[in-house]
């Protein structure tokens, strides 16, 4: 049944709870819960000791070397539940600011069952009026990628030290998969599983063999720059994915987009602005420093279809007094990214029009710079 927004975020999540999991105890073995979890195709189990209640994970589950000697005691995380009564807004404030995929949920202090990402996302396709919000305001970059050919220990490592599930798979450039901290643990981390030894006594094989397009899904859910988030969210449930990639006309990565993106539009939260840094501006009052910020904003998100990475710009602007009083301006604009870094200056008399030169040159410049390559800086025409 259709709802709006507010609708979805003013309802309340008992009908939407999944009730009927298995609950362990914190002396359980791993490969236990590996299989709870492989038959069930969640991502989480439920684990309950005395008056506490949590989750153990799939990334949980990553660093297991003996899955059924391992007790997941050292593994789980103890969770204040959330009532069943609560609303979609009240779970989706507590997820994103405690950082979890899913609460264990309570009724009159007796835990029932669990909320997560999964169900949120599958209520979210009965809001028509998602189609309005472009996917691209709200997917997660820069965005790790691995090559088909890189080692699934690689792909795990990542995970790992990053705190990351889902890692895109590129071949040329170009999507060709996902891999995700569930590949992994069910095909490595399996409830028989032992440590691999060598022919030689004492000699270790590498846990975690082969190459990440040997485990990838290679039937990724991408979606294109003009996607909805209606669109990706009706991609992810009907699909049965955790998350979708979004990517350019030649099949580039430029982002990420999961459940957990998608939330701080039930939260009720704006998805984050570019940073961009004005300094030098004190005294010169005519300068709306907003409306400077904005134009810089536009022309680097523009150009953000050849560089998705770029996580922050630096304009400085230096007043030099001359004879009388005339004042030459000397602007200079820095561009970073992870892996690349863009600049571009410009000076003159006039401190609006020399700004506006600055932005045609910083336009130029992230035009005509390819990803991966050098990148030298371009002054741009000065003001007399």
């Amino acid at each position: 049944m259709a709802k709006t927004l507010e609708e979805l975020a003013s309802t309340v999540i008992s009908d939407y709870v999944t009730r009927r999991m298995s609950v362990f105890d914190p002396g359980d073995t791993a490969s236990r819960v590996l299989g709870e979890l492989k038959e069930t195709g969640r991502y989480e189990a439920l684990v309950s000791s005395g008056t506490k209640v949590g989750l153990v994970t799939v990334r949980d589950l990553l660093d297991v070397d003996q899955s059924t000697q391992t007790k997941i005691e050292g593994l789980w995380r103890t969770l204040t539940p959330i009532e069943s009564e609560n609303t979609f807004r009240g779970v989706a404030e507590a997820l994103i600011s405690d950082n979890m995929r899913a609460f264990p949920v309570v009724e009159h202090r007796k835990l029932v069952g669990i909320i997560s990402q999964v169900e949120i996302v599958a209520a979210m396709v009965d809001v028509p009026e998602l189609k309005a919000y472009p996917a691209k305001d709200y997917v997660k970059r820069p965005v790790a990628t691995l090559d088909s050919g890189e080692k699934v220990a690689q792909a795990r490592r990542m995970m790992l030290e990053r705190g990351i599930s889902h890692v895109p798979v590129v071949d040329s450039g170009k999507l060709i998969g996902v891999v995700t901290a569930m590949d992994i643990v069910h095909t490595f981390i399996t409830p028989g599983s032992r440590m691999a030894m060598g022919d030689k006594t004492g000699e270790k094989l590498t846990r975690f063999p082969g190459q990440v397009n040997g485990v990838m899904d290679d039937q990724p859910l991408a979606i294109g720059l003009n996607a909805s988030i209606l669109e990706a969210v009706k991609g992810m449930r009907n699909r049965g994915k955790s998350a979708c990639v979004m990517v350019d006309e030649n099949g580039a990565v430029l982002g990420i987009l999961t459940p957990r993106e998608v939330l701080v539009i039930l939260k009720g939260a704006e998805p984050e602005e570019l940073p961009v840094s004005i300094l030098g501006l004190e005294g010169e009052g005519f300068f709306e420093k907003e409306i400077a910020e904005e134009k810089v904003r536009r022309v680097v998100i523009r150009n953000m279809r050849i560089h998705p990475d770029i996580n922050q710009v630096s304009i400085r602007i230096r007043r030099q007094q001359n004879s009388g009083e005339r004042a030459r301006y000397q602007i200079a604009a820095r561009v970073l990214s992870p892996t690349e870094q863009f600049n571009a200056s410009t000076e003159g008399w006039d401190l609006l029009a020399s700004f506006d030169d600055l932005l045609e040159a910083l336009d130029a410049t992230l035009k005509r710079a390819k990803r991966g390559q050098p990148k030298t800086a371009r002054r741009g025409r000065g003001r007399i």
